[in-house]
């Protein structure tokens, strides 16, 4: 029985040190895969970057970031701190607000990161951790979390696409609470 417990102490021991050489290892390899790849180094720094993308001589947006590092060979613009205000027809819509943010140079879509509001001119609010504009759609995405503050309700969900003045809304796996105030309004 001695000779049996042994044999168990010692593949024990193998197997703690098979494990221990994997963790190194891929621990050495995640490494070694950082060193060789570090961040792209932007042909511009732009600090108080401003664009403004115009249709018919009217603008339909216009973005205004801190700070912004243009990587030409990525066809990308890396954003701190953007302020994108849509328009539609010239009129004043809606302000998109994030921590970060990218814009492809190809296609003009945009990204928001972090922290993302969207406010419209009527006074609605939308929040949530990350927002895509689609340029050739003129529509924002997102598949987070989501919360709409109206004046008369608040609807939480799972994803979203809407036009940036929130006229046209789709939030999937949705949750409306109503006010109670709308609620005796509709009463009276």
């Amino acid at each position: 029985m001695a000779g049996f417990g042994k044999r168990k102490f010692l593949a024990g021991i193998a197997v703690l040190g098979a494990v221990f050489f994997m963790v190194f290892y891929s621990f050495q390899r995640s490494k070694k895969d950082k060193d060789e790849n570090p961040p792209p180094i932007p042909e511009q720094a732009i600090e108080k970057f401003n664009i403004t993308e115009t249709e018919k001589g009217m603008p339909h947006w216009v973005l205004d970031a801190s700070a912004a590092q243009i990587l030409d060979t990525q066809k990308k613009v890396l954003l701190t701190s953007p302020c994108i205000k849509f328009y539609e027809g010239g009129k004043y819509v809606s302000t998109l607000i994030a921590a970060t943010g990218r814009i492809n140079t190809d296609t003009y879509d945009m990204w928001g990161d972090g922290n993302c509001f969207l406010t419209t001119a009527k006074g609605e609010t939308l929040e949530t951790s990350n927002l895509h504009y689609r340029s050739d759609v003129k529509r924002v995405f997102t598949d987070e979390k989501v919360k709409l503050v109206r004046a008369d309700e608040t609807i939480y969900g799972v994803g979203l696409e809407a036009t940036p003045d929130l006229e046209m809304i789709l939030i999937k796996k949705q949750r409306v609470e109503i006010k109670s105030e709308s609620l005796n309004k509709n009463k009276k």
